[in-house]
């Protein structure tokens, strides 16, 4: 049986509730926190950081009241706070200074040997994530966090702080390992993160034919979707197509458009 919302934010033996809020959701739940009196505490993340010039769509840390538990639970077990990448929650025994130091540090991470940012806050993501995680990203990563609960695709999803992963304070950047750049290469969001992209691409370098293709709504990011499911059965890497073999597809498949006058 899924772990309820309510159940786990009235569960009076764990800590402080915390959200991290993506504000990019539709709608912004940030909106929805302060129409219904569920904040003790709130701040943007990235207000004071590298990334400050971002402040308007920078994700939110919520400290949620205590007396607003059992109706925040009610809510979420109604509905969600907005799209399927608004956010997720969690329990935390540390204070709020250390909890905003925290996430401020690691909105930016190495990967390849590189700076980028690190939309952990996107539940799309962090859904991905959270069950690939290691022991060291327990511990770095997941510092403050004792248990966290986010919304599944059919079930509400809940993972503790496993043994011998204890809270760690590490004086350099947080590293995203192979296991978890695989892990997100291979989910479904980052496939359709692919194809949305590829999409807008198109539209940009070939807008008279995308015209064509996409006359009925939807039609043009299906056959961007088949064309990938079939060059994923002849294991070639989506990410690097482009356009010329798309256009090869669309004519050995007798899909492009009649465009003479």
């Amino acid at each position: 049986m899924s772990l309820t919302w309510t159940s786990w934010l009235t569960n009076t033996i764990q800590s402080d509730v915390y959200f991290l809020i993506n504000t990019l959701s539709q709608p912004n739940p940030i909106k929805q926190f302060y129409i219904n009196d569920w904040i003790e505490e709130a701040f943007p993340i990235y207000r004071g950081t590298a990334l400050s010039h971002l402040s308007s769509v920078s994700p939110w840390l919520v400290k949620v009241k205590p007396s607003q538990y059992s109706h925040l639970g009610q809510v979420l077990d109604t509905m969600p706070l907005g799209d399927n990448s608004w956010g997720w929650a969690y329990h935390s025994q540390l204070d709020w200074r250390t909890q905003i130091t925290h996430w401020q540090k690691h909105q930016l991470v190495i990967m390849n040997d590189k700076k980028v940012i690190f939309r952990f806050f996107d539940a799309r993501i962090a859904r991905t994530l959270l069950p690939k995680l290691s022991l060291g990203d327990w511990a770095v990563l997941m510092m403050p966090v004792d248990d966290c609960l986010i919304e599944g695709d059919e079930v509400n999803e809940n993972y503790t702080r496993p043994q011998y992963a204890d809270p760690f304070i590490s004086p350099v950047d947080y590293e995203l390992r192979e296991h978890l750049i695989t892990a997100w290469r291979d989910s479904e969001q980052a496939y359709v993160n692919v194809i949305n992209n590829f999409y807008i691409q198109f539209w940009e370098k070939q807008s008279e034919l995308a015209y064509q293709l996409d006359e009925v709504d939807g039609r043009l990011i299906g056959f961007i979707r088949d064309w990938m499911d079939e060059c994923q059965k002849n294991r070639l890497d989506t990410a690097y197509l482009y356009d010329d073999l798309f256009l090869r597809y669309l004519n050995k498949n007798n899909l492009l458009p009649d465009m003479t006058i």
